[in-house]
Order: structure tokens, then sequence, then C-alpha cells
């Protein structure tokens, strides 16, 4: 037998709900924030540019109050008077240009002076006031220009002009203020947006958990949610009493059925039991008596029959009703061959199956399988073929049985696996349970069952279940 290692399962990792809603939420409070900052900036910047440039607009109206109704021969005068006599703060300077003087200029005016812009509204007047900005050795300058008039025409420009510098590194101080007032509040925003949805998401968790047990027959689960009295706890307190409910109605199922399938089981035994007193006393029965004799046992038989497999069904119900272990797989399948040509005179076919060591419950998975012989052969005469065979599709077993009899009419695919349905046959004996026992067996396995049409022309029934190779000790093996 080769060794084989066991089979590692592969978890798909993926990122909880709670941190992809975390995640989603910080993005949308990181947009929020950002277009909040941008806006503040802009405002802020648009605010200190605008306030500069008012003060520059006050220095052309107290220029031109300053002047008042001088005439051209004394205007350069009074400019000059006014540039000695007017105080100005670092960021401001002055350029006053006058035709046929010299260009007077405050402290400071010599480092725009020789900028192209200044130069070209200093030699080409404007005739109405200007604003505009440009930058002279990485220092931005915003400018107010106006033009001096005397008699209606310009006589000189008035050139007002103011350092930026200061307003921008205000501006960015301001924004690494916003900038970090954004991160306490985002910050803030992630840490209780995580921890309401960790509590929200708990108690989902919780339930879903809950619900995870119950598919696997654990019906003893229960959330024990002692939170708040809000939507979640609402629904986790719901949620629980649902649980007790379904506990309380499954429990009551499974003690009736198996109350009342003992209770018949006690009358059939004592029937069965006079039957055969009967059939031993020695006394000569009519040939009625003896049809009717042979018919109670057979009713009998059937009834007792019938107990078990509505026991078996009603075990179904239990966490523990698959005992899973190692199984030889060659040699178990070679035993269910064995086990199904004694049934009936049939063409039997066996396909050699893989040799591997798995895990399931063999005795269950026997059961059901049998099942599916004993349909095959009700439904089949002498000398059709019934096939038995095993492979395995990536990590799927699959146990087939296949017959050449007529198949499953058209439409009664999935009505054929309720319980006490019988197919088309009626002339065939049978309680109508055996496929529910093959499905909930595959169920309980994590596995299904398939109904195609065999390659014979009948029905082809395939037991798919999960494929688990069993860990075999080291010590099992003898050199």
């Amino acid at each position: 037998m080769e060794n084989s290692s066991p089979k590692t399962r592969r978890i798909k990792r993926r990122i909880g709900t709670v941190p992809r809603l975390v995640l989603a939420l910080f993005i949308v409070t990181s947009g929020v924030l950002g277009l909040v900052v941008l806006q503040v900036s802009q405002t802020f910047g648009q605010r200190s540019v605008a306030l500069v440039r008012q003060n520059l607009v006050d220095e052309v109206a107290e220029y031109e109050r300053a002047i008042g109704t001088s005439t051209s021969s004394n205007v350069f005068i009074y400019s000059k008077t006014y540039l000695i006599e007017h105080q100005l703060n670092s960021q401001k300077s002055i350029v006053i240009a006058i035709v046929g003087h010299p260009i007077l200029g405050s402290t400071g005016s010599q480092g725009v002076l020789p900028d192209g812009p200044i130069k070209n509204l200093v030699y080409h007047f404007p005739t109405t006031t200007k604003v505009l900005t440009f930058s002279a050795l990485g220092v931005p300058y915003l400018v107010v220009a106006t033009p001096i008039l005397i008699s209606g025409r310009p006589f000189g420009v008035f050139i007002a002009t103011a350092d930026l510098s200061q307003e921008i590194t205000q501006m960015h101080q301001m924004l690494v203020l916003v900038l970090f007032e954004a991160a306490i509040a985002l910050l803030f925003t992630m840490g209780s947006g995580y921890l309401l949805l960790r509590r929200v998401m708990k108690t989902v968790g919780g339930i879903t958990n809950a619900a995870i047990g119950i598919a696997d027959g654990d019906l003893s689960r229960r959330i024990d949610y002692s939170g708040a009295t809000d939507e979640v706890g609402t629904l986790a307190k719901t949620f629980d009493e649902m649980l007790n409910r379904l506990d309380e109605m499954m429990e009551g199922q499974k003690r009736l059925l198996s109350d009342v399938s003992h209770q018949l089981k006690t009358p059939l035994t004592i029937i069965n039991g006079n039957l055969e007193l009967i059939a031993r006393s020695g006394q000569v029965l009519s040939q009625d008596n003896i049809e009717s004799f042979e018919a109670a046992k057979e009713e009998i038989t059937f009834m007792s029959h019938l107990i078990d497999q509505l026991l078996l069904l009603g075990r179904t119900m239990e966490r523990d009703f698959i005992l899973r272990g190692p199984v030889d797989f060659r040699s178990f399948m070679a035993d269910l061959y064995s086990s199904s040509v004694v049934i009936a005179d049939r063409n039997w076919q066996y396909q050699e199956p893989p040799d591997l060591v798995v895990e399931f419950d063999a005795a269950k998975v026997r059961g059901a399988l049998l099942n599916l012989v004993e349909n095959a052969v009700k439904v089949t005469q002498m000398n059709d073929v019934i096939e038995i065979s095993a492979t395995t599709r990536g990590s799927v077993l699959e146990i087939s049985v296949s017959d050449s009899g007529p198949g499953v009419p058209t439409g009664m695919e999935d009505a054929i696996f309720a319980r006490f349905a019988r197919g088309s046959q009626p002339y065939k004996k049978g309680a109508g349970l055996g496929l529910s026992i093959v499905d909930a067996v595959a169920k309980a396995h994590k596995g299904c069952v398939v109904l195609e049409v065999s390659p014979y022309g009948g029905a082809r029934f395939s037991m798919l279940l999960p494929l688990v190779m069993a860990e075999i000790p080291d010590d099992d093996y003898e050199l």
C-alpha cells in the first residue's frame, strides 16, 4: 500500500468585515477631511491675499490724497516728500515714476525695480489701475499700479508692492495645523468607528457561529448576549429565543420518533413470537391460513425494517451521528461488492477503486451504499447490469452505483429523495426511506448525492464525499 500523506486543507484568508468597513470609513472620512482642508487652505490664502491687496489699494488712495491737485511742476516734489514722511512696513515698497524726473523708490524697492513687470509699468504708464503678481529672486510679490493723472492725462505711475512670503509662510503653517487637526479627527473617527463596528460585528459573529454550529447539528449553541438592548442586542436575544424554540421542537421530534418506534417494536416482537410458536406447534394449517401466516410474517419483517430506518433517520439530526475513522478504501469497496452480489442474480460489474486510506464513517456509508444497491436490484431483472465503481475527482471521493433498469422518470429527480417517496414502481415493496437515508448520510459528511443517466441506460446514483486522507501513524508500518 502506498504511503499517502495527509491532505492539507487550504484555507482562503479573506479580510474580515470589520477591517473592510473601517477601510471604507477611512477612505470616505479621508476624502471629506481632504476636501475640508483644501477648502480651508484656499479660503485662508484668498483672504490673506485680499487683505494685502486692500492694504496696497489703501496706499494708492493715501498717495492720491497726499498729492491732491498738484500740478505737473510740483508733483515730483510732493511725491518725494510723501516717500520721506510715509512709514512703510518691511513687506511693502513703493515706486513712483514721473515724466521727466528720476524714479523714486522707498526702502526695499531696489529689489523689484529690475524685474520685467515693474520696468514695463515704469516705462509704459497704465491708463487704469492694474493688479498683478510676479516673483523676483524667488520672492512672490503682489503689485497694485495706478496712473498719476494730471488734467486727465497719465503723467506718471504709482506702484505699490507687497512681499507675500509671510502670507505664504502663514498659509503653510495653517495648512500644517489643519492637517494635524484633520489627522486627529481621522484617528478619533477610525478608533470610535472600529470599536463600534467591532462590538456590532462581534454580536453578528456570535450569531454566525451559532448558525454554523446548528448546521453541524449542535443545537445547544447560544449567543448569550448581555450588552445594550439596541437593535443588535434585540437581534441577538431574538436569535437565542428562536434557537430555544428550535431546540425544543427538534428534541420533541426526536423523542416522538424514538418513542413511537420503540412502542411499535414491542407489539411487533410479540406478534412475531406468537407466529413462531404457531409454526413450531406442529398444527396442520389450511392453505389460506398458511398464506395469511406468510403475509403476516412478511409485514412484520417490513415494519421492523421500516422502524429501524425511521430510528436511523432520527439519529441523523444528532451531532455525533457520524463517527469518522481511517478506512482502507480498496478493502471497503471489495467488501461492499461481496455483500452486494449475494442479494440477487444480476450481471454484476466492478471497477477497481484507487488504493487510498481515507476518513469517513464506514458503517454509515456502507449502509447507504447498500440501499443504493438494493434499489438497483428492485428496478432490474436477471442478467441486467449493476455496476459498483469509485474514483477521485480532485478533492472529491465519488462512489457510484449504476444499473441498466428503466431509470428515473423525468421530473422526479428531486422528488425521489423525499421521505416515503417510492418512485413509479408501485409493485415494488419498499418504505421509500432508502434514498432519504443515503442523502442524509452524504450531507452529514458534507457531501451530496447526484443522480445521472448511467452508461447502461438506467440510473446512476453517485455519493460525493470530501476526500479526507487518513493520517496513519508511523508505527502502523512494518518493515
